[in-house]
Parts: C-alpha cells; structure tokens; sequence
C-alpha cells in the first residue's frame, strides 16, 4: 500500500516539471515569442492647437546647397522626429523679395551669386508650457536654385594702356641712391610747453614777497629779485634794473646770488613814491629761457638828511 502511494506521488511530481506538459498561451495562437510592445504613442498631438499651428514631425537640421554642373540648389535638410515642438508659417517669399522676418530667423537667409536673396518660407517654432504656446525661434526653409550663367564666347574689349614713354613725366627731385639711406630724418619737434613764471621781490632771501617797501632817507635797503614757477620758487639766472628810480644803487645788474643794494638820499614829491622795476632772468628745464618783469615800490621817510 505504501510502496503505491509513493509512486502515484513520483508520477505526479514528474508531471508538474515536465515542459511538454507545460501550458504555453504563446503556442496555442502559433507563436514562440512574445509579442513586442508598441511604443506609447506621443501625447503631443492630442493637445489641442489654435488654428494655423501644427505639431513639427520633420525638424530643421541645416542648410544644403548642391551643384550638379550649371545648377545649383538651394534646399534644407530635416530629419523625421518629433521634439515635442510646433510651429506655424510666417511668410513665404519668392527669389529676391524682401520679407518682415528677415534677419530674425537663427539660420539666416542664403542669397544667390547674383547678390538676391533665395526663396524660401520662414517658421516660428513654438513648445507648450504650463497650459500656454510660448514662442521659442524662427527658422527659414530654403527652397530655390539657379543656372549659372555662361561666360560670353566673344573676347572681352582689351583696353588700350599707354607706354610708359607716352605718359607725361612728372619731375622728380634727383637723390642720390648712395646716400639717401645715410640722410638723417628730421622731425620737427613742438617746444615744450613752459610754465608761466611769476616775479617776486623780498628784503630777505627767504621771506614774503613785498609790492612796496618803506625806507628811511639815506637808508640802505637791501632787495632780493626773485622768481616762482607753478608755486616754487626757481633759482634766479640774473637780474637788471631796466625802469624807474635807483637811487644810490651800488649795481643795477647782478647774478641770481648777489642782491640789488641802495638807498634814497631825496624824498618823493609830495603823495608819490619811487618805483623800481627789475627784469628777472631764468633758464631752467621747467621754464625754459624766459625773462619776466617785476617791480617794487619804495617810499622815503624822513628825518631829512642835509644836503
């Protein structure tokens, strides 16, 4: 009893592996493979578009121009896609017309070998976000072509080139080809600019300027001609009394360094006063040579001295 309940048990459990028994839903409709799943069809088109808008199933990919012996094409090559784009028409022009959307386009507009402009259509590309078409290019098919034009078999008119000989000569100094390589250039320079100069006269080397000074008669006084450029002060080359009253001057000239020294033995006329008036000489790089004019004005107190 035992011995065929073991059996019955083997024969079952060899019915369940084996595959010819197996259930096949494949077989039973005569295939051996299961079958391939079509792709979910795009969406895209199922959106709604307002009129004169379409979903773009060929996308722009670049220009093309061909030549096949006098005849060039002018064309656009696409390729079979779909970028979840649309697009619209915007202008279609014919060979050499102008259009409002020229220039706006990303790819441009070719133009033929005559310098006319190639037909051709522009698009406005748009995609659709959140609920709305939003305008993102504007692309131009082109679409044209032309024959080249053939070269005229009759020789062009040759232009007549007279010789050399017969061309009026124009004079021309002569230079000698030795020495015009050793001839130096000359370029005239601008002098450079000077900076004004501004005349002082002190007491002291080192002191204020003074445009009047009051003196005791017969008093000797001891003035110092000096000159300022650009607010400093630059050495005096000489000095010469060139106008007005003196006095008993020991020298009416000297050097920068040496001081115009004198005194007054005679009183003004009454209400006046002596003017003296020096040239000031300087010569440096920051002024150039320049001479300039300053004066001073002296007035004599008394005690009168006796004549």
């Amino acid at each position: 009893m035992k011995r065929g309940g073991a059996a019955a048990a083997l024969g079952l459990l060899l019915l369940w592996s084996s595959p010819a028994f197996a259930w096949d839903t494949f077989l039973e409709e005569g295939r051996s493979e299961p079958p391939v799943l079509e792709a979910a069809p795009d969406l895209a088109p199922l959106i709604a578009t307002p009129p004169g808008l379409y979903y773009v199933t060929d996308t722009y990919v670049q220009d093309v121009v061909t030549s096949s012996g006098p005849l060039t094409t002018y064309s656009t090559a696409t390729v079979h896609e779909s970028t979840g784009s649309y697009a619209r028409v915007l202008d279609t022009v014919p060979t050499g017309a102008s259009s409002a959307f020229d220039g706006s386009a990303f790819n441009g507009r070719a133009a033929l070998t005559d310098g006319r402009s190639v037909a051709g259509t522009y698009y406005e590309n748009f995609v659709f976000a959140d609920g709305a078409f939003v305008p993102i290019s504007i692309v131009f098919f082109q679409d044209d072509a032309e024959l080249a034009r053939h070269q005229a078999t009759t020789k062009p008119p040759v232009t007549t080139v007279p010789s050399p000989a017969a061309r009026p000569s124009t004079p021309r100094p002569l230079v000698s080809a030795c020495c015009a390589a050793e001839r130096p250039v000359v370029i005239a320079v601008p002098p450079a600019p000077t900076k004004p100069v501004r005349p002082v006269i002190s007491i002291l080397p080192v002191s204020i300027p003074l445009t009047m000074v009051e003196v005791l008669r017969g008093r000797a006084v001891t003035l110092w001609p000096r000159a300022f450029a650009d607010g400093r002060e630059v050495p005096v080359r000489s000095w010469t009394v060139v106008a007005g009253e003196a006095g008993d001057a020991l020298a009416t000239a000297g050097s920068g360094g040496v001081p115009f020294r004198s005194s007054w033995s005679r009183l003004a006329p009454p209400g006046g006063a002596y003017e003296v008036v020096f040239r000031i000489e300087v010569d440096t790089p920051e002024t150039g040579h320049r001479t300039v004019d300053g004066a001073i004005t002296v007035v004599v107190r008394s005690p009168a001295l006796q004549d």
